[in-house]
């Protein structure tokens, strides 16, 4: 179960979130956070994670979610990856196993089949040794998700993993999160395009500063939730 209760975040002079509360199991569900530029979608999830410092509560199955950060995999937007660090597809990949097995230890072989099964399916195996600066938007999102899938987490977080790549790397991406899915993972993913709602979520958090709406994702795209996420102001928490 992952409960969030009464997280409030102020960055600056700006409070970003204020009071989040939710309580979702983590049975194998894929959820998307949507809202406007600047509704502390991204923020949420780093919250989460400890990279933004918020008050209230987070946990993850009755722990403190910052006491059990290895049972989470985040995977940042793209756009913040340092592409001029001199590195190969291959040694990314490789560097999502390292919280499991430890730096500078010894790759086992079930680890490097779990690597070249990635390699395969996220269809990098001809882009293992070119560097990461060379590639383009799809073929990066895929490098990052590989990395991500190269441990077994119970929740994974996803920060706009769908911004300026190619149809193709989306399709495949997408097969790979709702593997997870049926495997019992929780997975909240940021997102904006509002057409690839029914599509993609199970359920949807609408946020803007505090939750406007969290739960099916056909109802979440009615005019009365989307005109109060997208321009009202803040108001109180509604599900559905």
């Amino acid at each position: 179960m992952l409960e969030i209760e009464n997280l409030n975040l102020t960055l600056g002079n700006k409070h970003v979130l204020q009071n989040v509360n939710l309580s979702i199991p983590i049975n194998g569900e894929i959820i998307g956070i949507m809202g406007p530029n600047g509704a502390g979608k991204s923020s949420l999830i780093k919250s989460l994670i400890g990279e933004f410092k918020s008050t209230g509560k987070a946990q993850l199955n009755g722990d403190p979610i910052q006491n059990d950060l290895k049972s989470i995999t985040y995977i940042p937007q793209k756009a913040h990856i340092d592409l001029d660090f001199p590195i190969n597809v291959e040694h990314v990949v490789m560097s999502g196993a390292y919280k499991d097995i430890g730096w500078f230890k010894w790759v086992n072989s079930e680890t490097k089949k779990r690597l070249n099964q990635l390699m395969d399916t996220l269809e990098l195996k001809d882009l293992r040794h070119r560097q990461i600066s060379e590639l383009s938007g799809g073929q990066l999102q895929r490098v990052l998700v590989a990395r991500a899938l190269m441990t077994d987490s119970i929740l994974y977080l996803l920060d706009e993993p769908f911004v300026g790549i190619d149809f193709h790397s989306e399709q495949i991406i997408m097969s790979q999160l709702r593997i997870l899915k049926e495997s019992g993972k929780l997975l909240l993913i940021v997102h904006h395009d509002l057409s690839k709602t029914d599509e993609y979520f199970d359920r949807v958090i609408l946020l803007n500063r505090n939750i406007r709406y969290f739960g099916d994702s056909t109802t979440a795209m009615k005019p009365e939730h989307l005109n109060n996420t997208f321009i009202s102001a803040p108001s109180q928490h509604e599900t559905a």
